[in-house]
C-alpha cells in the first residue's frame, strides 16, 4: 500500500497592524526606503516569531538576511508610473491614482527606463545590498496589467473597459509591455540572469477583476493578460473574490493555479488563500473541518501545494494561529472523498 500523500502545509503571514499592534513596530518610509534597515527589520520579525510561535514551526532562531529591492511594497510598478506612494506606520504602502486618468489614457506612454528615477533607486539599493550582504534579489511584485492600471488610473480604466473598449485594450497592453521591459531589464540583470525565451516563469495578479464581468474580461483585458503570459514557460494565476464566474475565461491563459476551480484545472497545482474573516472565532476542530474541507474541494491532495492565512489581523487569537500550524499533523490521516489519506 502506498504511504499517504502529506497533508498540505499551512502558512501563516502577519499584517503591518498585526506588527503595531503586538511589538510597537512601524512600517514607516524611513523604514522602507532605506535597504539596510528594511532587510534588518525583515530578520527582525522573523526573529520575533520564532520566538513566539517557533514550536509550531513559525520564525526563525537565526534569520538569514533577504535584501531585495522593494522599497514600495507591492507598488513599485505604480511608482514607476509616477503614482505617488504613501506610506503608514501599520499598513503597507499605498499607490494614489494619477490625476486627469481620462486624459493621460488617450496619450498613454510608456514610462523611460533609462531616466526612470525608481529603477535608478532599484539598481542603486542592488548595488549598496550587494556590497554588504553580497546578494540581492531583484524580484518585484508585478501584478498585472490590469491590477497596474487600476493602481495608477483608478476607476477611469474600469469605466473605460465598459464605455471605451478600444482605448482600454491599447492602454492594458501597453501595461503589459511595461510588465515585460521591468521583467527583463530590472529583475534579470539584479539577479545576474540572462534574458531567455520563453522566461522560466511570472503570474498574474487579478484582484480588481471582479469589478467587471466575465465577458468584459475576456474582450479587454485577456489580450493583454494572453500577451503577457505567451512569453513564460510556467504561469501563475492570483484571483480575489468570487472565481467560478471567471473560471471559462482563465482557461486560455493555462495555468500552472476548490471545486469550481479544480473543474476548470484538473490538473493545476493549487495553493488556497484564507482571509481572517474565515477563521475568527473557530475552534480548533472547527478549523480542522474548515481546512480538510478545502482540501477535498481543491484536491486531489498532492494538487495543493499550501494552505495560507494571509496577513492576519492584530484581533487573530495566537491560539487560532497555532490551531492552523498545527493542522495538518492532525488531519494527516484523515481520508476524502477523492480516496486519499
Amino acid at each position: 500500500m502506498s504511504a499517504p500523500v502529506p497533508f498540505p502545509q499551512v502558512d501563516v503571514t502577519f499584517s503591518p497592524a498585526w506588527w503595531h499592534a503586538n511589538y510597537g513596530l512601524g512600517f514607516e518610509e524611513e523604514v522602507r526606503r532605506d535597504p539596510i534597515r528594511r532587510t534588518e527589520r525583515d530578520r527582525d520579525l522573523r526573529r520575533l516569531l520564532y520566538e513566539r510561535f517557533g514550536d509550531v514551526g513559525l520564525g526563525e532562531r537565526d534569520p538569514k538576511p533577504r535584501p531585495n529591492i522593494e522599497a514600495y511594497g507591492h507598488r513599485f510598478m505604480a511608482a514607476l508610473w509616477g503614482c505617488e506612494i504613501r506610506y503608514l506606520t501599520n499598513q503597507a504602502p499605498a499607490a494614489v491614482a494619477l490625476p486627469d486618468a481620462a486624459e493621460r489614457m488617450a496619450h498613454l506612454v510608456a514610462p523611460d527606463l533609462d531616466t526612470s528615477p525608481v529603477i535608478q533607486r532599484a539598481f542603486a539599493e542592488a548595488r549598496q545590498l550587494e556590497a554588504h550582504y553580497g546578494s540581492c534579489e531583484g524580484g518585484i511584485n508585478l501584478g498585472g496589467p490590469l491590477n497596474n492600471a487600476v493602481s495608477v488610473l483608478g476607476e477611469e480604466i474600469l469605466y473605460a473597459c465598459l464605455a471605451q473598449p478600444n482605448l482600454a485594450r491599447r492602454v492594458l497592453m501597453v501595461m503589459a509591455e511595461v510588465l515585460l521591459a521591468v521583467y527583463d531589464h530590472v529583475t534579470c540583470r539584479i539577479n545576474h540572469q540572462e534574458v531567455v525565451s520563453p522566461r522560466p516563469s511570472a503570474g498574474i495578479g487579478n484582484c480588481p477583476v471582479c469589478m467587471i464581468s466575465p465577458e468584459t474580461y475576456r474582450q479587454v483585458v485577456l489580450p493583454a493578460d494572453l500577451w503577457w503570459r505567451g512569453h513564460f514557460a510556467e504561469f501563475s494565476l492570483h484571483h480575489c473574490g468570487v472565481f467560478h464566474p471567471y473560471a471559462e475565461v482563465y482557461q486560455a491563459l493555462r495555468p500552472a493555479g476548490l471545486k469550481v476551480a479544480r473543474r476548470a484545472f484538473p490538473r493545476v497545482p493549487m495553493s488556497l488563500e484564507l482571509q481572517d474573516s474565515a477563521v475568527m472565532g473557530k475552534s480548533e476542530s472547527e478549523l480542522d473541518a474548515l481546512l480538510a474541507q478545502m482540501v477535498e474541494d481543491a484536491g486531489p491532495r498532492e494538487l495543493v501545494t499550501r494552505i495560507w492565512l494571509a496577513e492576519a489581523c492584530p484581533a487573530t487569537p495566537d491560539s487560532t494561529v497555532r490551531a492552523l500550524m498545527t493542522a495538518p499533523n492532525r488531519l494527516q490521516n484523515i481520508r476524502t472523498g477523492k480516496g486519499q489519506g
